[in-house]
Parts: structure tokens; sequence; C-alpha cells
């Protein structure tokens, strides 16, 4: 029998521990042990590697990293003031620290057990988190495969098929993740990179992109500046900062990283983040994302992004633009964002009259910024290292989050595409019926609407040059005149004849003076001789390019009928813009229902439209001005109450016959769409639903395989990944009940069995869904625990028990 212990080499020291609220503690400790080590064995954590004097437990630590991923914002110092409540003490900066310092050594043991049970599970390899974190984009189903024989033939007719748009994710910046720069010569103590997270994007990476997209200003062949697409553009990026000019994306030089540029899937799985250094949203942030998804993704991406109608034009005219257009993916705004675009971009680039969108918003990133802000109190300050670290396990939890309500979210998805289809199809049909219409009737004034907002305001090529030779004709005569005139008749106003000036000195400096002015007209002449000989040679360009072989007189009757066709012209072009205008407006108002909202940002730019409206008011009634008979003028009141149909009769875009612009067709028009976008909505949940459970049995059978050949072999980690399968298949439980749900709604068409997934040769077995009762209602917003609190505890004290079984084995 062995002897008695040795206990000379026992030592006793300071605890914090939350749960037994113990102040010290004794811990058994052989001769030839490390102190750490015994220390750990007793279920703490030393505050230092050498002759420590205080530990915290490990329960304490893993109770405060359940609070921080419940609770971004809640600090070191809030849960150190709480445990010092807790023992009846006044706060002691101590416990800080040793919270601090432990907090960090504890989050790397976890992170070495995550790698490993990661590495174990061949859940390692490059980009395997962003191609299989979501189930419902990730795991593709083969054609026609069941486990079900008597199911074989509905798997057959219900195979997955080609989606219009193999992925869709959204991208965006957000600012509120700032750090403080290092100020003046002040030393940083914590130098660390936090390079453990496949989060992030390397800065290298993101640098490859840096100003390889100039700005272009386009100039039309008549030289009136920008095109229309160019003026819409500049409409719809004034709105956003992401879009605004330099001068108004700088930030402050206080701060080092300025926020965080992400994406996330249309699921909520985050994908990539980039640090945005010491600037706003520059393009190269987005385009660093996009080309990762070009690289690890397949065809067809449908990206969404605040600015996505400039951002789309940006994307080809880079590196990436060819293999962009290749794979034929495209950019659109988000469904929210977009009511604040213009009109004309809305019918080409909002998310419900994009063919396959489904009942997508791509505001995905807005949710994930909503949650993430939280972080923006203990990442201000704090140091590069932990800024990154923290970042990075929120968005884990996040993706925990939206894996644990995946299910539920699908469950809303289907049913609210249910409940269009079930409430707008009844009113479609009875309103086409009453007005003699087909729905395809709806397609063609959709597209007619969509061309009338391309092409409004836009004149032909011949008129573009009639406009120019009279006006390049009227400035040769101008020039003409004017260099002749230049210097002969010029007479200074104080001059005086030479018999009457002094024969002083002040004759002298006259003369001085009279050179001088001799000099400045003799340059004038000179500049209006090149002016003249300009704007002859623009003239002799558009006679060859127009074919007149006689240059027009102001006495030529063809001058005189198209200086008539030009004041006509010019003021049906300053129409057509005022008309644009306000068309414009009061379909953004129409569309985005603005007396049920209240955002400040969408105001805003109905603003910046009226003052639009203001210029083009401006405008037309200097070319109105000119006409023979002149029209009267308008003013503010008259336009803004849009009390001038009759006038917009001179346009060549007139709305009095078309029939999309009547305020109940477009009702209907966008009834229509809806229900497109309901019964896409609809094919692609069948499809993800399916895919979702493929995944979950799959990973079931996977994590039972592991744990059993784990233990087998005494794997050292074997506890970790035990505990890893219990949690993960806790969560695909859910995930099954939520499935079940799905099938047994009224108006499932999918196939309700298991796949095999694309490039495996396993078939999962089915096994029998938890019935629909017995299946928690939950929200997909919600942070997944609700009535699971009694057993999450438990969960959570086997958890902690089991990583010390492993640090021990570490060490």
């Amino acid at each position: 029998m062995p002897g008695p212990r040795d206990s000379s080499y026992d030592l006793t020291i300071d605890v914090i521990d939350m749960i037994t609220l113990e102040k010290s503690k004794c811990f058994a400790r052989a001769a030839t042990q490390r102190t750490p080590i015994a220390i750990a064995e007793g279920g703490f954590l030393p505050a230092s590697p050498v002759d420590p004097l205080l530990a915290v437990s490990f329960r304490t630590l893993e109770y405060f990293r359940r609070l921080r991923l419940r609770k971004a914002s809640y600090s070191v110092e809030a849960f150190a003031k709480t445990v010092c409540d807790l023992y009846g003490i006044p706060y002691r900066r101590r416990f800080r620290t040793a919270i601090s310092d432990t907090y960090d050594v504890y989050l790397s043991i976890l992170r070495i057990v995550d790698g490993r049970v990661k590495t174990y599970l061949g859940q390692d390899g490059p980009n395997w988190r962003v191609k299989n974190a979501c189930p419902a984009c990730t795991c593709k189903v083969r054609r026609g495969l069941t486990t079900d024989v008597k199911m074989l033939t509905r798997a057959y007719s219900h195979c997955e098929a080609d989606l219009e748009w193999d992925r869709m994710f959204c991208i965006d910046g957000n600012n509120s993740l700032k750090r403080i720069a290092k100020i003046g010569d002040r030393e940083i103590a914590d130098r660390r990179e936090f390079t453990a997270s496949d989060y992030y994007l390397l800065a290298d990476y993101v640098d490859r992109f840096k100003g390889e997209v100039k700005s272009t200003r386009r100039q039309d062949s008549a030289g009136h500046g920008r095109r229309l697409r160019d003026d819409v553009l500049k409409q719809c990026t004034q709105n956003w900062k992401a879009a605004a000019s330099d001068a108004k994306k700088k930030m402050w030089s206080i701060f080092e990283e300025t926020g965080v540029f992400a994406s996330a899937c249309r699921h909520g799985f985050i994908l990539w983040v980039v640090d945005m250094v010491r600037s706003g949203e520059l393009a190269k942030y987005a385009l660093a994302i996009v080309a990762k998804a070009l690289e690890v993704f397949e065809d067809r991406l449908l990206i969404g992004y605040d600015i996505g109608c400039t951002f789309d034009g940006t994307i080809k005219r880079s590196s990436l633009g060819p293999e962009f257009v290749q794979l034929k993916c495209r950019c659109i705004v988000n469904a929210f964002h977009g009511y604040s675009h213009s009109h004309s971009c809305q019918t080409v680039n909002h998310p419900s009259v994009i063919k396959g969108a489904g009942l997508e918003d791509f505001e995905g990133m807005e949710r994930a910024f909503s949650a993430s802000n939280e972080l923006a109190v203990i990442t201000r300050y704090a140091s590069k290292y932990h800024r990154r670290m923290h970042i990075d396990r929120h968005y884990a939890q996040w993706d925990d989050d939206k894996y644990a309500n995946l299910g539920t979210m699908l469950y809303n998805n289907y049913r609210q595409a249910l409940e269009i289809l079930e409430e707008e199809v009844p009113l479609l049909e009875y309103w086409l019926a009453e007005n003699g219409c087909r729905e395809e009737d709806l397609d063609s004034w959709q597209q007619e609407e969509s061309a009338y907002f391309a092409t409004i305001g836009k004149v032909t090529e011949a008129d573009q040059f009639a406009v120019e030779y009279v006006t390049r004709l009227r400035e040769y005569w101008d020039r003409a005149a004017d260099s002749m005139s230049a210097f002969v008749t010029t007479i200074r106003e104080d001059y005086q004849a030479s018999a009457t000036r002094s024969r002083s000195s002040r004759a002298t400096t006259d003369y001085l003076r009279d050179a001088s002015d001799t000099l400045k007209r003799e340059a004038e002449m000179r500049l209006l001789r090149e002016q003249r000989d300009s704007a002859l040679r623009d003239v002799i360009a558009l006679e060859l390019r127009m074919g007149i072989n006689q240059r027009w007189t102001p006495t030529t009757p063809r001058f005189i009928e198209t200086a008539q066709w030009v004041n006509k012209h010019d003021y049906r072009l300053v129409l057509e813009e005022l008309h644009r205008l306000v068309v414009q407006r009061l379909f953004e108002l129409q569309s985005m229902n603005l007396s049920h909202t209240g955002t400040s940002v969408i105001a805003k730019s109905l603003q910046r439209r009226s003052k639009a409206i203001r210029r083009a008011l401006r405008a037309y009634n200097q070319a109105a001005a000119k006409l023979n008979p002149p029209q009267p003028p308008l003013d503010w009141t008259k336009v803004s109450h849009y009390a001038f149909i009759e006038l917009l009769r001179d346009t060549r875009n007139d709305l009095q016959d078309k029939r999309w612009a009547q305020s109940n067709t477009q009702e209907y028009m966008k009834k229509s769409r809806k229900i497109k976008r309901a019964r896409e909505e609809i094919a692609r949940c069948n499809i993800e639903v399916r895919r979702v459970h493929t995944a979950v049995l799959l990973e079931n059978e996977k994590l039972d395989t592991a744990v059993k050949t784990s233990r087998t072999e005494r794997n050292p980690i074997s506890g970790a990944i035990a505990e890893y399968s219990d949690r993960r298949q806790a969560v695909n439980e859910r995930l099954l009940g939520a499935i079940a749900k799905i099938y047994a709604l009224k108006g499932f068409t999918g196939n309700p069995t298991p796949g095999r997934r694309k490039g495996s040769s396993t078939i999962p077995v089915a096994s029998t869904l938890p019935t629909a009762s017995e299946t928690p209602t939950h929200d997909p917003e919600d942070s997944g625990n609700d009535g699971e609190d009694d057993e999450y505890d438990e969960e959570r004290e086997v958890e902690a028990m089991r990583m010390l079984d492993f640090a021990n084995n570490l060490t």
C-alpha cells in the first residue's frame, strides 16, 4: 500500500468562485508537479503562471463567457463588481485584473479544444465554415434519390431543381465598432494579433483592390454633361454614406479601425468580415468580399447592397468584371433601402422586381449590426487583439443562434408565402376578370414602366446633332463678332488727348498704364480668335456629319425653322426633366407608403428630390419664356400639388394613355409581383428544407460514429467530442421538429424525405420526425433558449468539467 501523501508541497492561495464563494483554497501538489497544473486539477485557473497568489474557478469563467455571449456589452469590470457584491466586499481592482487575465487564457484553451474537435471531425479544411455552416445554402441534394421506396416516384417528381440564383447574400458596412488609435508616442502593451478567426479577410487580400476602380464621368456626344443614367445613379448614391464623396466619408483621425464591413447569407449566417481602417465604406472592402465569394462559391450570385445599383457597375469596371459577368452574378439594392432610391432605379434593382429573389429582403446585415452594436462599449478602447477576438466570438455565437433557429425561419418564410397566395391570388384573379385583362398584361405593363423610366428625358441622335449645330453656329457668329471689335472699338473712359496732357512724370505713368491695357486687349483678342477658330472647326465637323453643303445664315428658312425647333426642343427637355422628377416622386411616395413610415433617411431623400424639382422648375421657366408665344411660368405651389397634368401633354412621354400609370393598375401590378415572389419563395424553401433535413441526419450519424470511435481510441479529446455531439444533436432535434411542422403545413409541395448530398455516397437513414405538437413555436429573431434554461445550466456544468479534464491532458 502506498504511504501517506507528502503534503509539504501543498499550497493555499486566494480564489474567486462565484458558486461556493470560497475566499481561499488549499491545492494538493506532488513534488514534481507544476503549480499551475495542480491548481487546474483543483478546478481553478491561476492568474499568473509563476508563483500565483490568486486563482479563478473554471465555473466562474464559464459563467462569464456565457453571459458575455448573450450580452455583448457586459464588461469584465461589471462582472468583477458583481463578484465582489456576492462576496460582500467593496470592489477590488485586483479581482478585475485576475478575471481579465484568466479569461484570456481560458478562451485560448477553448480555442485549442475547438480546433482539435474540428480537426477530428474533418471540419478544418480551407473555407470549410462558409461552405458548410448554412446547410440550407450549401447541402445540395442529388436529384431523384430517396431512402423510402414508397416515395421513389414522388422523389423523382420533386427533385432539387436549378434555382434562378445559386446563392443570395448581402453586404454592408457598420461604423459602430471603432477602436481608438495610438495617441502620440504612447506605447501599447498588448501588441498581439488575433489570427485565429476564419471570419476575417486579411488586410493584404483586401488591399489588392485598393484604388482599382477610378470614378468616371461620361460625357454624351453633344456635350450636354452626364447622361440620364448617370443622373439617376447620382440621385441614388447621394442618399448613402457608402457612395458619398470622399470628403463626406473622412473619419476622425483618433480611430484606427473605423468599423467593419461584413457579409451574410440570406439565412443570416456571417460569411466574411473586413476591418475598415481609417476610412469609410471604400469600394475595396466590398470588392474583396465579392472576390472571395467568386472564389469559393459557384455561379449565379445575387448580392444585396444599399448602393447595389452603382456597385454593380463598380464590379464590372474592376478586374472582377469578366468573371462576375461570366458567372451571371448581379447586385441589387436592399428592400427597405431601395425605397430611398429613385423610382427608375427601383424598377430595375428592387428585390420585388428581381426574378428568383423570392421574399428575401437582403437586410440581413442590418439585423446583424443591430446585435453587434452592443460590442461598441467594450471594443472602443480595447487592444487590437481583444477587439477582433470579441467580434469573432460574437459572430460565432450569432451563427450558432441562426443555426438553432434555421428551421423556424424556413417555417415562417413558408407560411408567409402561403398566406400571400391565399390572400392575394383571389383578389388578383377577380380584378383581372373585372377588367378583362390577363396576368401577361401585367408583365407587359411592368416592362413598359421600366422602359419608360429608362428612356424618359433622352433625345435621339439626330436631335442632338441639330441642337448642337445651331448652338455651335451661334457661338461661332458671336466669337467672330467679338474678335473683330475687341481691339479697335475699345477706348478708355478716362482717355485724354495728348495735347492736354501734362509733360510731367505723370505722362510716363499714363503711358505705361495705356501700354499695359493694350497688351491685355491684344491677349483678349487672341483668345477670342482662338475660340472663334475652335467654334468654326466644330461647325465644319457637324456640317460634314449632318451632310450640310451650304452653311445656314440667320435668314435661311431652314435656320429659322431649326432655331424655333431648338427653342421648343430646349423647352421639351426641361419639361421632360421636370416631368420625370415629379412622376418619379409620385411613384416613390406610392411604393414606400410614406404615411406609415417615420424614417428620417427616406424623408431626407424626398427633400433632396424636392430641391431637384425646384431647380428643374427654374430651368423650365427660363425655357418657356423663349417660346413664341411664351408659355406662362409655373410656381412651386402648383408643381408640388401636381396640378399641371394638362401641361404634361407637351412631353413625348405623356402618361395620359399609359395603362400602367393608373394607380389602380399599379396596385395590382405590385400584387402580381408579390405573388410571383411568394411562389419563388415556396420553390426555394422546398429545396432548402430538404437540404437541412439531409444535413441534420448526416451530421447526427457522423457525430455518433465520432463519439464511439474517439472513446474506443481513448482519444484525449473524447470528452470534448461527446460534449459537442450532445449539444449539436440537441439543436438538430429542434431543427427536425421545425421541419416536421413545415411538412405538416397545408399547402406544402416539397419532398418530405431526406436525399443524398451532392458529392457524397452516404444516404442518411431517415428517422421519425417529431410531431408538430412536440415542436415549440419560436421566433427566428429570438436568442434560441426559450424553455430550455434549466437544462442548459446542467449542460454548462458538464462542459466546464470536461474542459478541465482536457486542460490537464493538454499540459
